[in-house]
């Protein structure tokens, strides 16, 4: 019998690099939320896929750019403590968008890495190589791989070579477990996506949502309670909309995803509540 080999792999990159695709793609089921906007991931998502022998845990983490709020202090904080503790580090690079900000980014890694460059279904041969070219040069990269995470395109021969750097090690979590994060974060994150969809320009930033109650009923179905905290009246009046109309339309459109992916009956309740979340953000974005 094979000795077992566990691996720790943080996906590090600019915002909208294709990070949360790409977890979701590898773990096979939709753990982390995913947007056009920049900077939806606020948090390190961790998600767990069990190759051959090896267990490997992909770290999400949010996106690296040059931050100004205490909010955006937090979440890059977040995004490099997420490399500091690991074992090796994706970097993930749009293949359609980098240059000068990936070679910031580049000049302060100091760990083994790993480079992955995304959406490679969006450019023609030529541009690829190119693309190629100029990042191989950046940094020692122990390994580069091209790939297309929403198409998972690429994705088997990444997985094959962590599998084979893995050290022997027992694995740090159960076999079936697939992510660690708990039904109450998961929950909100959905909710929280549903915002980012149906909220324009900077409103969705000015969001968080903390599931305040998560009870199974005896009939199998769900008790849902969150908050959604915002920082001014007016945006509350916002989320709300004439008659509560678009609070309503995020509430059927986060209450379908929420049945989806715990597979019973749920009913939701969201309230709306005015507080200066962002100066204290990690009392509200992480795992509750």
């Amino acid at each position: 019998m094979k000795e077992s080999k566990c691996l720790f792999v943080t996906i590090a990159g600019l915002p909208n690099a294709g990070k949360s695709t790409l977890i979701n793609s590898i773990v096979g089921k939709k753990i982390a939320v995913v947007t056009p906007k920049p900077q939806t991931t606020r948090t390190q998502i961790r998600g767990i896929i069990i190759y051959n022998n090896t267990q490997i845990v992909f770290t999400d983490s949010p996106g690296l750019f040059t931050a100004k709020t205490i909010l955006e202090k937090s979440l890059v904080k977040s995004a490099w403590s997420a490399i500091k503790g690991n074992d090796v580090t994706l970097l993930l690079v749009d293949a359609t968008n980098y240059k000068e900000k990936v070679t910031d980014i580049v000049k302060r890694l100091r760990c083994r890495c790993i480079l992955v460059i995304n959406k490679i279904d969006l450019i023609d041969r030529p541009t690829l190589k190119r693309t190629y070219e100029f990042l191989g040069v950046l940094y020692n990269f122990e390994k580069i791989f091209m790939v297309s995470a929403l198409k998972n395109d690429g994705l088997f021969d990444l997985i094959h070579y962590l599998s084979d750097i893995a050290p022997d090690s027992p694995w740090f979590y159960p076999e079936n477990q697939s992510t660690d994060l708990s039904n109450s974060f998961i929950a909100a994150e959905i909710t929280r996506e549903k915002l980012f969809l149906n909220l324009y320009e900077e409103l969705p930033y000015a969001t968080a949502v903390v599931t305040e109650q998560y009870m199974e009923k005896k009939d199998k179905s769900l008790i849902i309670k969150q908050v959604i905290f915002v920082l001014r009246n007016s945006h509350k009046k916002i989320i709300l909309g004439k008659d509560g109309n678009n609070i309503k339309k995020i509430g059927i459109e986060a209450r379908h995803e929420l049945e989806r992916f715990f597979e019973c009956q749920v009913h939701l309740f969201l309230f709306v509540k005015v507080r200066c979340w962002s100066d204290r953000p990690e009392e509200y974005i992480g795992n509750v």
